[in-house]
Formats: structure tokens, sequence, C-alpha cells
């Protein structure tokens, strides 16, 4: 005999204040189907289950039960063992087979055992024998629909990582910009486009030994490197050169790359993100570039010089005519001859100033040998402004002067930094119009983390945007008692300092150049 629980009211309530809660969250309503050939057992658990609103379907024998399997997926499946026309192992078997995410509860009132274990082994989420207690099997349905529901949610997520995982992958395989990752000294991962940057490295190549670098980076490279394993930096940025060959001749490929790494967390381990853009040919274009400024540069030069020795060039020819007309005289007179000595006296001072543009040129091409010791730079900027005093009160040109206090020494040649500011005191004395209500100078000096600055200001008409480009170019100037050399001379000896100088304008709408200058001494200074 099966022995049926009463339904009882206090029951039914709190089946019914339920509803579809389960888990103690709202879901959607499960589908049930209850198999079992006994018609009362049936009906029973169809009303139960409906009751607690759910979906449910009766069969009343194994392959009615398969029909139903076969037209709808369902949640949950009470299953009896004892069936008229199949054993229930082989439909639990056909629902495991057909829709492998129903969850199996075997009631049946032939138990054993031996029968639950098999039940169980077949993938049953619980064996329940008959008669069985009301709230035991709403407890035992509600957990394995719990249980369902968490699974699925787990797979569904577990789908949803893989599915970005598989987008994430493709984005950074297919990504116009190489990507590697570093750990532990080693390429553990690069991606399509830095396989064929890095080309034949192999992965367990060590990155330390750094013989694909050019030998002219490697110093760069290596302190960016171990800053970014200390932990002194977390991100870094700079191009280099490198050969995947690790030979480095003129008939070796050798890439230029733009290179951004970063410190992060891979796998539970520190490592770097190194991104890689091929500049190659952008470095190429530069080079171009720049050889094509350089002949302009050249040609412009060439120019200048041409200009100053055709005047005493043409000098010389016409004295050399008025001697030729001299000289065919049938007797040379006192007077011709006196012209004669006036006029060699003119060839040779003509040929003075061909001398002085070819010293000139030869100065400005020659290397200055500079060495580098510790200077105070105020001390050479108040010298040069010492020696500037008497032109300055001559002209009527009032100079400020604004010198940080406490400065830090610099290394430099203390008397090629004061030629600089002689030459840039020199240049705008000579621009600043005597007919100026106010004629004014003002040099400036200060510091700033690892630089000192210097400005020289004038209340001049300043330069012009067009020809800032060309102010610093050997023998270009706009004055025409100008050599054209101060300025393209002082810019050479900032750079043999490891600095920069650059034009731009005054609080006084004139010019303004300003001067930085490394308080280290940088590598490439002499």
């Amino acid at each position: 005999m099966i022995f049926f629980v009463p339904f009882q009211t206090g029951s039914f309530c709190a089946i019914k204040i339920k509803k579809i809660f389960y888990g103690g969250e709202m879901h959607d309503i499960p589908n049930v189907l209850v198999v079992d050939d006994d018609p009362d057992v049936c009906k029973y658990l169809k009303k139960l289950l409906s009751q607690k609103r759910y979906k449910v379907v009766g069969a009343d024998c194994g392959r009615e039960a398969i029909k139903s399997v076969n037209r709808t997926a369902f949640d949950l499946v009470l299953l009896d063992l004892s069936l008229p026309d199949l054993e229930g192992y082989k439909v639990m078997d056909h629902i495991k087979q057909k829709s492998p995410e129903s969850i199996v509860i075997i009631i049946t009132g032939s138990a054993s055992i031996e029968s639950a274990i098999k039940a169980l082994r077949k993938g049953a989420y619980d064996y329940i024998r008959k008669p069985f207690e009301q709230q035991e099997l709403l407890k035992t349905i509600e957990n394995a629909l719990e249980n369902k529901r968490l699974r699925d949610n787990r797979k569904e997520t577990e789908g949803a990582l893989r599915k970005s995982e598989e987008r994430f992958r493709n984005l950074v395989e297919n990504s116009l910009i190489g990507i590697c990752i570093i750990q532990d000294n080693k390429i553990v991962y690069k991606n399509r486009v830095q396989r064929n940057l890095l080309g034949e490295l192999p992965d367990s190549f060590e990155i330390t030994k750094f013989q694909f670098i050019h030998p002219d980076d490697i110093s760069k490279i290596k302190k960016l490197y171990e800053g970014i394993l200390s932990g002194k930096a977390q991100t870094v940025e700079t191009d280099f050169r490198f050969s995947p060959s690790c030979k480095f001749s003129d008939q070796v490929d050798i890439k230029w790359v733009q290179c951004h790494a970063s410190a992060f967390n891979y796998l539970g381990k520190e490592a770097i993100l190194v991104n890689m853009m091929d500049i190659t040919r952008a470095k190429e274009l530069e080079y171009l570039v720049m050889i094509k400024h350089k002949m302009a540069s050249l040609g412009r030069v060439a120019a200048g010089i041409a200009h100053e020795i055709r005047n005493p060039l043409t000098g010389i020819n016409s004295y050399l005519y008025t001697m030729e007309d001299l000289c065919d005289a049938d007797t040379l007179s006192h007077d011709n001859i006196k012209m004669i000595k006036k006029i060699a006296g003119q060839i040779q001072t003509a040929s003075n100033k061909i001398e002085s543009v070819i010293k000139r040129v030869l100065d400005f091409s020659r290397p200055s040998i500079t060495k580098m010791v510790k200077i105070n730079l105020n001390q050479s900027l108040s010298e040069a402004i010492k020696l500037s005093t008497a032109t300055l009160r001559k002209k009527g040109i009032k100079i400020e002067t604004s010198l940080a206090d406490n400065m830090p020494k610099c290394y430099g040649d203390a008397h090629l930094v004061e030629q600089v500011m002689l030459n840039l005191i020199n240049n705008a004395t000579q621009v600043i119009n005597e007919k100026d209500d106010k004629k004014r100078i003002k040099v400036t000096s200060y510091f700033e983390n690892k630089s000192l600055f210097i400005s020289v200001a004038d209340s001049g008409p300043g330069v012009p945007l067009k020809l800032r480009e060309r102010i610093f170019d050997p023998f270009f100037t706009t004055h025409t008692d100008g050599s054209g050399i101060g300025l393209s001379l002082a810019q050479r000896i900032v750079a043999d300092h490891g600095g920069t100088i650059t034009v731009g304008t005054s609080e006084w709408d004139g010019a303004e150049f300003s001067i930085e200058l490394p308080i280290e001494k940088r590598i490439g200074s002499r």
C-alpha cells in the first residue's frame, strides 16, 4: 500500500504564500514531469505541485514519458522505477540523452540499496522511497531546482566568460599594435603583430641579455626595464632600435619601435605588458625630412657665403681692371704708381674680408673641445652682463635681472656659457630701436626638477614666425652689418652642453631666447 499524507490547510497556506519562490528569489515557473503508473499518486503529485505553482505534466508509463520528454524540456522529472512497459532506468537514460539539464528524482516503492546506487550512478539527483512525507518531497524538489538554477547560472556565467575571453583574445591577437607579456624575464605571450616584429626570437629568450637591442640603446632600455621591475615606475615609454637576429650591420634589417610598457598582474604573478608599434618607416621619413632641412640650410649657408665673398671679389675685379688701364700707359707716372699702390691696398683689404669669411666658416665647422666641470651658472650670467654694461649704458638700454637664489651647479664650460650670453645680449642690443622710449633687456634664471633655465628677453621688434625656423642657421642675419654666426654658434654651444635653445615672444612683444640646461651631465655632451 502507498501511504498518502493528508493535505492540510496550514501546509496549503505555506505553499500558496511561496508561490514560485525558491532559494529566496523569484524565478520562472519550473516545468515538472511526473511519471508513475499509479493514477492516484500521479494525480496527488500533480495537484500538490500545481498548488506550488509548478507547471506539471503527468505520464502513466515509460513510453508516454519519453514522448513528453521529446516534446518539452523539463526542469524536473519525478520518476517511478516500476513502470508497466519500460524499465525506469531506460526512461532515465533517454531523459539524460535528450535533456541532460533535466533533474531526475526517483520515487519508488520497490526500493533497495542496489537500485538506489544504480539510480544515483546514472545521474539521479535523489532517491525517495514510498510512502514519503509531503514536506520532505517538497523540500527535496525545491533544493533540486535551486541546485539546477545555480548550475545553470554557473554554466551561463562560464559561457559568457568564455565568450568574453574569446572576444578579448581576438581583439588582442588582431590588434594593429604588437602586444607581448614578459614574466620572469621571459616572453610568455606575444600576439600576431608582435610575432612578426620579434621574428625568430624564441619564447625562452631571456630579455635581460638585451642582445636584440641596438648597442646605442641598451643602456636606456636596461634602465627603464629595471625601473619597472623595482617598482620605481609603473609605466614607461620610449623608442629604440632592435634586430630579431641579434646582429647589427648594414646588411641586417634593423627596426625602430615605439614601446609602451607597464607593470601588471598576470595569472597571479607580477608581469610587464609591452605594446610595440613599428615606426621604422616613420623614422626613415623623419631622416629624409632632416636631410632635406639640412640641404635647405646648407643652401642658405652657401648663398650667404657666396654673397659675402662676391662683394669683395667684385671690388677686386674692378681694382684689377683699373690697374690694367694704368699699366697700359707708355710710362708710369708718379701719380699712376701712387694710384696702383692705393688699389693694391684696397685689393688686400678685400682679400682680408674673404679670408675672414673663410675663417668664420672654419671656426664654426670645427668642433669645439669643451671640458665640462661643475659651474655656477649665475656667475657666468653676471660676468656677461658686466661686460655688456658699457655698451648698454651708451645705447640707453636698461637691463633687468632676476637670477634664482640657491641655483644648483651644473656641468658646463663657464667661458662658453658666458660667450652664449654675450651673443644673446649683443643680439638684443642690435635690434632695439634707439628711438624707442622704453629700451629694455631682461635676464632671468631659475630651476625646475633636473633642469636649469635661462631667458634673455628684449623690447625690440621680435622675431617673425616665418623666420624662427631659420634664425639659428649659420650666416643667416637680418642686420646689414651682422655676420649671422652668433645665434648659430650659441645653439651649438648649448647643444654641446646637452641643452636646447628656443625663441619666443617677450612680455614687451620683443624676442625672448630661452635656454634649458641639464643639471647632470648628459650622455653625448662633451
